[in-house]
């Protein structure tokens, strides 16, 4: 991969206080990119901030919750304000949830749809402007959930479906600035001790942090993301799980039906 594609290059990446935003981050910075961090927790977007300061990443963090207009036109504007440009976004921040559909609450419903698709669509739509000028990439960090509907997380599936079809739609717009749209598919990523999902009531709940089959470190995922940016890559599927998980939805589609009712009946008799 071309490393120094990345020098000077201004990029926001939201929700990027931990996890696969913030490995991103660190990642990117090592190539010489010039770093926006965006996160909703001033004290953890601070901490990730000095951390990058201290390995010699130009680095800014600008706190704040990209649901509201006003934040997310701060996002954008700060980031212009300060480096006079915007080159990439990448549109990491997510939510997911567990339960069954017919036991959420409306909040949760909203909340993870919102959270994980028309929220970045919205902070997408302002970056636009800037994205066109320097013909750049917007990014949409999806899931294979997002392939197929699984059971437990069907809104959050939905959600990251529904960027699919956006970024197809987005590409062909675009595609006259010159304007690259890429879709991350992420399966499953190691887990920080204290990440939370919102259970049915919409409650933050604890999720296993157990080593899991075919798990993929965030360093794995921030290295596809940038592979994808600098090859300008419509989709990529991140791992071996990716691989696999995309073989059976595209050419098996009655064996992966057959393992999501498998898995939903493993769910349940874990549940009694």
């Amino acid at each position: 991969m071309n490393q120094s594609f990345f020098k000077d290059k201004v990029i926001i990446i939201t929700g990027s206080s931990r996890g696969i935003g913030k490995s991103l981050a660190v990642l990117l910075g090592s190539y010489g990119a010039r770093i926006v961090l965006n996160g909703r927790n001033a004290e953890s977007l601070k901490k990730a901030e000095a951390e990058l300061l201290q390995k010699g990443i130009e680095v800014i963090s600008i706190n704040g919750d990209i649901s509201t207009e006003e934040d997310r036109l701060r996002l954008i504007g700060e980031t212009v304000s300060r480096f006079g440009k915007l080159d990439v976004l990448v549109n990491n921040v997510g939510l997911s949830m567990r339960g069954e559909f017919a036991d959420l609450s409306p909040l949760v419903i909203e909340t993870a749809f919102n959270t994980n698709s028309v929220y970045p669509l919205l902070l997408t739509r302002i970056a636009i402007p800037e994205i066109r000028k320097s013909k750049g990439s917007i990014v949409f960090i999806s899931s294979l959930a997002g392939l197929w509907g699984l059971p437990d997380l069907s809104v959050y599936a939905a959600a990251k479906m529904s960027l699919t079809a956006i970024a197809q739609s987005m590409r062909v717009e675009l595609q006259p600035y010159g304007v690259h749209v890429g879709l991350i598919y992420v399966g499953v990523t190691k887990n920080e001790p204290d990440k939370t999902v919102m259970d049915a009531s919409g409650r933050p709940v604890l999720i296993a942090t157990e080593k899991r089959p075919f798990e993929t470190s965030t360093e794995r995922v921030s290295s596809g993301i940038a592979s994808n940016i600098v090859k300008r890559k419509k989709q990529t599927f991140i791992g071996i799980n990716g691989r696999i998980y995309l073989i059976l939805c595209r050419y098996l589609p009655g064996l992966m039906e057959f393992l999501s009712l498998r898995r939903y009946k493993g769910i349940k008799k874990a549940h009694k």
